[in-house]
């Protein structure tokens, strides 16, 4: 009996090892052949694309509207800041601005002024001459900004003559402040005093720096436009002023998608003025 004890304690005991042996073989297979690696790095979130900020900033501004309402619903197809300039007193104006400030257009009163020939170019109703007294230019220009709803500012029409007198485009000024309006001088003479006299009276003021369609050609325009964007480029900002002429407004159509393309940002001419 005690033989065969003796002989089932080898056997459980053989077993055991055989067993223990087994599990030693898996764990050294299992051990890694080389030096420890570190843990695989958390791959690190992108931070999602920033938009690259424009280089550069233009305004354009569509002069003499009022005298039809097609050319307005042809600038609202381009779905771009353009402001529009309305003259006072046309059959249109009032009507005119009142769509542009509900499809969100920026709207300005173009401002009638005296040119140096009168016999070539009227100005139209309302304008303001160098005859009047001060009391009489602000009486009109009064009158003609009530005649035109929703400006938040000012540019003028024709005014050769009267931009170069600053005892005259001071009161036309101060109304402009006293109103909380802003001022762009379109520039049709180049002895101008409108924006220096507007800067030292504390009034926001932007000159014109290219006419757009003076030839009404739409080569000639696109060419206009690349000078502008040159301008905007070299100093930050440029302003346009064009007439909504169709051969204009079909060159813009063209060119605002390369504009955004070339880093520069359409705006409202107001904010050039900030």
């Amino acid at each position: 009996m005690a033989t065969k004890g003796f002989k089932n304690a080898t056997v459980v005991l053989l077993l055991v090892c055989v067993l223990a042996l087994v599990v030693a073989v898996l764990i050294i297979r299992q051990r890694p052949t080389g030096p420890p690696q570190p843990p695989s790095p958390i791959p690190e979130k992108k931070a999602p694309p920033v938009a690259e900020k424009p280089s550069a900033r233009i305004a354009i501004v569509i002069d003499d509207m009022g005298y039809d309402m097609k050319p307005l619903e042809e600038i609202l197809k381009l779905e771009a800041p353009i402001t529009i300039a309305v003259l006072p007193h046309l059959a249109y104006s009032r009507r005119i601005a009142e769509r542009a400030h509900l499809e969100g257009i920026e709207v300005l009163l173009h401002l009638p002024m005296e040119p140096k020939d009168t016999t070539r170019h009227n100005p139209g109703e309302g304008a303001l001459f160098t005859t009047m007294d001060e009391k009489e230019i602000r009486l009109k220009v009064e009158e003609n900004l009530n005649a035109v709803p929703y400006i938040t500012g000012v540019n003028n029409h024709m005014g050769s003559r009267f931009t170069e007198d600053e005892e005259k485009m001071r009161p036309v000024l101060r109304v402009l402040k006293e109103r909380g309006f802003f001022f762009v001088d379109s520039k049709t003479t180049a002895r101008s005093v409108a924006e220096r006299l507007a800067k030292s009276m504390g009034l926001p003021v932007v000159s014109r720096d290219v006419f757009l369609d003076n030839v009404r050609d739409r080569d000639q325009i696109r060419a206009q436009i690349e000078k502008l964007k040159a301008i905007a480029k070299r100093r930050g900002m440029a302003i346009g002023i064009g007439h909504p002429y169709p051969e204009t407004i079909a060159t813009l159509k063209e060119v605002i998608v390369e504009l955004q393309n070339d880093g520069i940002e359409l705006v409202r001419a107001s904010e050039l003025t900030r």
